[in-house]
């Protein structure tokens, strides 16, 4: 079950910054989930820098609270990442992969979540 994907469709409740946001995730059955999601391949600066505050308001150009996306789970929803999100890719309601439009954009730095975190 290594590769094992979860694609489920949520709801945006809030963009957090750049790589980090709440949804309201549909799982079947009349089962749904809130939770953080981090965005898998990408880091953005920390809200506390002018890179970071730029990073939140581009996303929110992508992605309103109320949105529809395709939330990808990395691992089982519900497993979570160190800082408690689910690691996870984001697919927007046109198609568009939201870490790879932010990279394309400048607002983000490609990374695989080892080492010491990128910056833009």
């Amino acid at each position: 079950m290594a590769n094992v994907r979860w694609t489920v469709p949520a709801v945006v409740l809030d963009v957090h910054d750049g790589d980090t946001m709440r949804v309201r995730a549909d799982l079947g059955w009349w089962v749904q989930i809130e939770t953080l999601v981090r965005i898998d391949g990408i880091n953005a600066d920390e809200l506390s820098t002018a890179k970071g505050k730029a990073a939140r308001a581009f996303a929110l150009t992508l992605v309103q609270p109320g949105d529809s996306v395709t939330l990808v789970s990395k691992k089982l929803l519900g497993s979570l990442e160190k800082y408690g999100r689910v690691l996870a890719d984001i697919a927007l309601a046109d198609g568009r992969d939201y870490a790879q439009t932010m990279l394309a954009a400048g607002q983000a730095a490609a990374w695989d979540g080892s080492g010491k975190k990128p910056t833009t």
